[in-house]
């Protein structure tokens, strides 16, 4: 685990490094249920808020195929979308040096959102919640996955005349 030396700066890059690993987690969760349906190249492209709820979508057409459950697999991926929103919040937005030993402010590059007090240690917090996410997208359930995938059987696979889906 990371531990804040004070360095907003710092801090800020570990975040943006952080997030591009998960990323690439959730790329690589991709790749594994390509068995389920195709990670193309327009796929690859998508940002990070549409990949996650599709590879939500993949594993829950998993499960109901397959008969197998993932809840702590789902649970990381529902997680996300919170966690790269509070990353793009940081990234895009600006932040501003206190005045005076004053506070760090934070200003958003969306309209209409107030400006806000920052930290060295709530980057650093957050590149942590980062390291631990890509970790859960790489183990969190990763032995039943494994044996959910070897056992299924695309919709669209011909079967012989007296076979049945699993």
């Amino acid at each position: 685990m990371l531990k804040s030396d004070g360095d907003i700066i710092r801090g800020l890059g570990f975040v943006t490094l952080y997030s591009a690993y998960a990323e690439e987690q959730a790329d690589a969760l991709l790749e594994r249920l390509s068995r389920i349906e195709a990670f193309d190249d327009p796929k690859r492209k998508w940002r990070i808020s549409r990949k996650l709820p599709h590879a939500l979508e993949l594993l829950e057409r998993l499960e109901r195929q397959s008969g197998a459950q993932l809840p702590n697999l789902k649970k990381v991926l529902q997680d996300g979308p919170e966690l790269f929103e509070r990353r793009n919040e940081l990234v895009h937005g600006r932040i501003y040096p206190g005045l005076h030993e004053g506070p760090d402010t934070l200003r958003s590059g969306r309209p209409n959102v107030p400006n806000q007090d920052i930290e060295a240690e709530q980057l650093y917090e957050l590149a942590n919640s980062f390291m631990n996410y890509q970790g859960a997208l790489v183990g969190t359930d990763s032995i039943p996955l494994a044996h959910a995938l070897s056992q299924y059987v695309p919709e669209n696979a011909s079967l012989l005349p007296n076979q049945q889906r699993p």
